[in-house]
């Protein structure tokens, strides 16, 4: 007989002593081993490589080596309480039980823990003025594609990308969180740029379009009056006059532009200089005014704004919306004008105007658009 055969072979004789086989037949399962039981005692499985009647542990003896573990580890009350009710069951399936519901308690804390810690979460003021600076930019850049599509996004992406300090962590739960800081900022920014549109065509007190937005660029230091943003002011100005909802109105303004896009960058510019000229007629002339134009964004400009203007034209729209709830008594408080960023060197490069003004005749689709 050769050595691999003499093994199986006493392997073959071991298993039948123990499990009552002959030993000449092979075991037909795997079953698990078989435990040492009895009524009421503890379960102890049998090992093949130990007599069979070993005798089980006590509840006695369990009960004495948990409280020897217990001393060199360190629980609250509750759970040393707990760890000495596990040691005195004695039936395995109310161990399994006692187990799984203590797995289940430990989910949801770890749950808890996590949700805890995110909503603590909450912008400085600091921060919440850099939010308001970007905002209003945004809004003041005629690159932006849309006003109610995927602006928050665009505004975390560009503020992450200007290495802005003080955002939460780039995990879902945290973006949520950050998203709606963002979201409740971009709705008081709004409402007030609409209100001063709205205020701007009230009986004796229309103002022209420089004027008007003269007063709007006032909330951004590093956005000058362009044709273009003349032409964008003028377009919201239209929207005023037909009625909308507070809530659709933003969202009627992007879909009228969508539709004007989608003509072709002739007609859009066209369109957008019709309805320019008809507010120069209707509310006076912007060069009688006293506010003169000045540049673009271009290399001169702070590199967020940089950062801010290439990301403005990829803002999409969205099909459905769920409003932001916020307290009404916000939206007609002024906001104050952002704080220059902690550290961030490019923001000290502030716009010039042009004192000579901006010529504000042949509009291309650069100065329309940004």
């Amino acid at each position: 007989m050769s050595a691999s055969q003499s093994l199986l072979a006493r392997g073959r004789a071991r298993r039948a002593h123990t499990q009552n086989l002959p030993a000449s037949e092979t075991p037909r399962s795997s079953s698990p081993l078989p435990f040492n039981s009895s009524p009421g005692g503890p379960l102890t499985p049998m090992s093949p490589f130990l007599p069979p009647n070993l005798p089980a542990t006590r509840p006695g003896q369990l009960l004495k080596f948990g409280e020897r573990i217990l001393k060199r580890v360190k629980l609250s009350t509750e759970g040393v309480a707990e760890a000495r009710a596990y040691c005195e069951i004695t039936n395995r399936d109310e161990r399994d039980v006692f187990e799984f519901i203590h797995l289940l308690e430990l989910k949801d804390l770890l749950k808890n823990s996590v949700e805890t810690q995110v909503t603590q979460w909450k912008p400085t003021a600091a921060l919440l003025k850099i939010f308001q600076k970007y905002i209003w930019a945004l809004l003041l850049l005629p690159a932006t594609q849309y006003y109610a599509g995927t602006v928050e996004m665009t505004i975390i992406d560009a503020m992450r990308s200007s290495g802005t300090s003080g955002l939460p962590a780039a995990d879902v739960v945290d973006n949520e969180t950050l998203v709606r800081e963002i979201a409740r900022e971009l709705s008081i920014a709004r409402s007030q740029f609409k209100k001063a549109v709205t205020d701007s065509m009230q009986e004796n007190n229309e103002l022209d379009i420089a004027t008007l937005t003269a007063s709007l660029v006032s909330h951004s230091s590093h956005v000058n009056a362009t044709l273009g943003l003349y032409f964008r002011v003028a377009f919201v100005r239209l929207h005023c006059t037909l009625g909308h909802s507070n809530a659709e109105f933003w969202p009627k303004v992007d879909q009228e532009l969508s539709a004007l896009r989608k003509a072709g960058s002739t007609e859009f510019i066209s369109a957008l200089e019709v309805n320019y000229e008809d507010d120069v007629e209707h509310y006076g002339d912007p060069i009688t005014s006293k506010h003169k134009t000045g540049s673009g964004v271009d290399e001169s400009s702070p590199k967020w704004l940089q950062t801010l203007n290439s990301l403005a034209p990829k803002i999409q729209q969205f099909t459905k919306r769920q409003g932001t709830k916020r307290k009404r008594s916000r939206v007609d408080s002024e906001v104050d004008e952002p704080a220059d960023e902690p550290g961030n060197e490019d923001d000290q490069a502030v716009q010039q105007p042009d004192q000579d003004g901006e010529q504000l005749s042949g509009p291309t689709e650069d100065n329309v658009e940004g």
